[in-house]
């Protein structure tokens, strides 16, 4: 799966050093190798290991498309457990699939026929040369090929390789996905307790206190709602404990976290301003439910990630859009200021009937308006210094409006088409 990557697995290329016979021969007899010992014998040996000998093929045989097909739509592989290497994988996985044994004869029948539909397919079964490769924690797989991920040192494609492919649906199918939807559930309930009370808050009458709010059912629903907000919300602080404490600060620190954790502090800060009567007329509590109600949505991505695999969640989209575009929208900003600066100089002594350019920041939004919405050479005719004032907006609307545009959109394209290439691989992070 490397090869079709450019990105190597490692942060840097692997050393060409051969991997020691012990680590080689991994599952090839009894009892194998669990993935501490694989790290303990040749750390730096450990994801070359996953990518040549992860897996291995244990056969082939012939099932009915409309059964195998519904199963492997999603992720492309079905996966089971079991204590043994080897096993009679055939009957095992007809009865995983519920396949019945006498099937050769219908594919013989078709060939006979001369007939190219036959109904059947052949399907591969491989098995995971790790020993306690599920196991919850360190001793398992995913654990430790996530800290080194999030220290940046291999790179998300590790979690496209079989081994780790197969280890993660396989604990997503039997674990990860009913305790998601029941996380899910709980966010869904948050923000919908949220939205009541933003609604509701919206024609509150704010000189009551809170004993005279309890009076009125009105008042009741208000507090009820942020109250079911704030329960809803207490398991997200708990698993975000539990993250930190597991992974520690450092590999826990992530932009995305941080929007986590503001999420948190706002809907505390707002229950406690409401409830306790504090500032509760001010813009101070407006801008912080408004924050809020926009953090909410912007989280509720994140589940698409995680249920939708072959579809590009906004969230990655957007990560991957700004990461490549910073730099670009910077120079941008920085450059829209420099003629944000040069109309304001211009327009000195027509401050007062043009509005658009009496400070330096109106000048800046206003030019920001131009180069998004189009404008009208009106008001630079009629200024103190029109030849002046309309080449140089010329010039603003050649550099910006063609040059940068389209090298943002440009950049962007290039950035979405990344993640479209990589969006199974994001999705498999995710879920780990």
């Amino acid at each position: 799966m490397s090869d079709n990557h450019s990105e190597p697995l490692l942060g840097q290329e692997p050393s060409q050093e051969e991997v020691p016979e012990d680590l080689e021969r991994g599952l090839s007899g009894e009892p194998g190798h669990d993935f501490r010992h694989l790290i303990e014998v040749q750390p730096e040996a450990v994801i070359r290991y996953l990518e040549k000998h992860g897996v291995s093929q244990l056969g082939s045989f012939h099932v009915p498309d409309s059964v195998v097909f519904p199963l492997i739509r999603s992720t492309g592989m079905i996966t089971l457990g079991s204590e043994h290497h080897s096993i009679d994988f055939e009957a095992v996985w007809r009865e995983r699939m519920q396949v019945p044994e006498n099937h050769d004869h219908l594919v013989g029948s078709h060939e006979a026929q001369g007939g190219h539909w036959s109904g059947m397919v052949e399907v591969e079964a491989h098995v995971v040369n790790i020993r306690n490769a599920v196991a919850a924690d360190d001793e398992g797989l995913l654990k430790p090929l996530l800290k080194r991920w999030q220290d940046e040192a291999c790179s998300q494609m590790v979690f496209g390789l079989p081994a780790v492919r197969a280890v993660i649906n396989f604990k997503w199918d039997r674990w990860a996905r009913p305790l998601m939807i029941i996380e899910f559930g709980c966010y869904v309930l948050w923000l919908l307790a949220f939205q009541i009370f933003l609604l509701l808050f919206q024609e509150e009458d704010l000189s009551k206190n809170l004993l005279e709010l309890l009076e009125s059912p009105y008042g009741f629903a208000i507090l009820a709602s942020e109250a079911v907000a704030l329960l809803a919300m207490t398991p997200f602080v708990y698993l975000e404990i539990c993250t930190v404490v597991e992974f520690g600060p450092s590999r826990w620190l992530s932009t995305w976290n941080l929007i986590n954790m503001i999420t948190y502090i706002l809907q505390v800060a707002i229950d406690v301003m409401h409830v306790g009567r504090l500032y509760v007329g001010s813009e101070t509590l407006s801008l912080f439910i408004a924050a809020q109600c926009l953090l909410l949505w912007l989280r509720f991505q994140f589940f698409v990630r995680v249920f939708q695999p072959t579809k590009n969640a906004f969230v990655d989209t957007l990560q991957s859009i700004l990461d490549d575009v910073k730099w670009s929208l910077l120079f941008l900003v920085l450059t829209m200021w420099g003629f944000a600066g040069a109309f304001y100089i211009l327009f000195r002594e027509d401050q007062a009937e043009y509005e658009e350019f009496n400070t330096i920041w109106h000048s800046w939004l206003t030019l920001f308006s131009f180069m998004m919405t189009g404008f009208e050479f009106g008001m630079f005719y009629e200024c103190s210094n029109p030849e002046a004032a309309t080449l140089l907006m010329v010039l603003y609307m050649f550099v910006v409006a063609v040059i940068f545009l389209n090298l943002l959109i440009g950049i962007m394209a290039d950035s979405w088409k990344t993640v479209s290439i990589s969006c199974a691989v994001s999705c498999n992070v995710a879920r780990s």
